[in-house]
């Protein structure tokens, strides 16, 4: 679950990193798409995310096969707070008192969790 929960947050953390150096984007019309594609699917950032969340996914079907689903589902979330502490810490996002309220109660949860497995 470990791999899981961590190769989720890098996901998380370099298909956001990617997107934010790609500027803002904007389809007015059907042929705004394709370039728009191109450009995602080439950008360095979005290609590594998108092999750490493959990883993710391997990761976690092979959990399932020694943890109950109720268990790795919600430890999953784990994630989350590894991501939203990346983002505070390195991206400089802005965490209001009601989103790291948030993260805890997402931490309490997920600790009870497995502590009930």
């Amino acid at each position: 679950m470990s791999f899981a929960i961590l190769f989720g947050a890098i996901a998380d953390i370099l298909m956001s990193t990617g997107m934010r150096r790609s500027g803002e984007v904007t389809v007015k019309r059907l042929s705004d798409v394709p370039p728009l594609l191109a450009a995602t699917f080439t950008n360095p950032y979005v290609l590594a995310g998108v092999l750490s969340m493959a990883i993710y996914f391997a990761a976690y079907i092979t959990a399932l096969a020694w943890v109950d689903v109720s268990v790795a589902n919600p430890l999953t979330a784990l994630s989350y707070v590894i991501a939203s502490t990346y983002a505070f810490a390195y991206l400089r996002e802005k965490i209001g008192w009601m989103r790291a309220a948030g993260i805890m109660l997402i931490t309490v949860g997920a600790v009870c969790v497995g502590l009930s497995s």
